[in-house]
């Protein structure tokens, strides 16, 4: 049975452990440094103090609806304008890699958002999408729309605010004929606060795999595709050295699982240290550690330093 370990409330001589215990911190960032993009208090100086303390921080996210300058404004503030746009991970980014990877050139359909879309056509990729506006409600003008001819050998699906059913139509029949099949974020459910839990596009990606029998390649958490290739970019050679931050067992942890990470759950995204309980029998979404707050984290390297000064380290963690 999996357990959780607190970590505020483990001995000193464990917090130290567990600080020395790994090189990089990748961490989510909606639910877990901000919310509906307010930072949480103290988030700064927790990075402030892992960085101090010889960690590098990358920031990872599902979120590619919110463009790249917007996750550069809200990070420059919390790491003093030091943060890099390699250490910025979100969907399109990983999906823009994996393309140039497999050398794909050709025609995309794409189900994402505006900012998504505009990152493929960026990076040079032919992006198809649509439609957005309404279809006459007959069969015979669904057809027309859906059954286009179009040359389309990758379908993308990620987050789009405009989702329809007619696009899942479209995707459906690129699908059948043997489309490559690429999903982005696959948060089936998008926390926005306690008592606003929205469909995620996970649902959508779900109902695409049953419909075509396809199983997707997913570029976003939790997939193992997106895992090798972070491996891959930031060099990683022992992932046990790596301890991945987030607020959702299903996506953060799972995905940290998935790249034999250590594990560490945040309850800022409303997952409470009573409810672990009921995960007791899925080791694939139980956290190794379980803090309240990111920010907290800020207090454990505090105790560490202290810790070791006393006891004549002053080299740090």
């Amino acid at each position: 049975m999996a357990m959780t370990k607190n970590l505020s409330n483990l001995p000193i001589e464990e917090k130290e452990r567990f600080l020395d215990s790994f090189d990089i911190v990748q961490t989510d960032c909606d639910g877990v440094l901000w919310l509906l993009g307010n930072p949480f208090d103290g988030v700064e100086r927790a990075v402030r103090a892992l960085r101090t303390n010889g960690k590098r921080v990358i920031f990872v996210s599902n979120n590619s609806v919110r463009p790249m300058e917007d996750y550069r404004a809200k990070l420059d503030k919390l790491t003093d304008h030091t943060v890099d746009d390699d250490d910025i991970i979100h969907p399109a980014k990983i999906v823009i890699q994996y393309l140039r990877e497999i050398k794909f050139d050709a025609l995309c359909y794409v189900i994402g958002s505006t900012n998504f879309k505009n990152y493929l056509k960026e990076a040079g990729f032919q992006v198809l999408d649509g439609p957005n506006e309404p279809v006459q409600e007959s069969a015979r003008a669904v057809m027309a729309s859906i059954s286009d001819g179009q040359a389309v050998k990758a379908v993308i699906v990620d987050f789009d605010y405009n989702m329809n059913n007619v696009k899942l139509l479209r995707a459906q029949l690129y699908l059948q004929h043997d489309a490559l099949f690429i999903a982005g974020a696959m948060d089936t459910v998008l926390p926005l606060g306690p008592r606003m839990r929205l469909i995620g596009p996970g649902c959508y990606v779900e109902v695409l795999q049953n419909i075509a029998d396809r199983k997707p390649i997913v570029l976003g958490k939790p997939g193992l595709q997106m895992s090798k290739m972070l491996k891959r970019m930031y060099s990683i050679e022992d992932p046990r050295r790596v301890l991945f931050v987030g607020d959702q067992p299903e996506m953060d942890v799972k995905f940290g699982h998935i790249s034999n990470y250590q594990t560490l759950l945040v309850g800022t995204g409303g997952v409470k240290e009573e409810q672990l309980k009921k995960f007791s029998d899925k080791p694939d979404i139980t956290p190794d550690y379980y803090i309240e707050s990111f920010a907290a984290l800020e207090q454990i390297v505090r105790e560490v330093v202290v810790y070791k000064a006393r006891n004549g380290d002053k080299s740090g963690p």
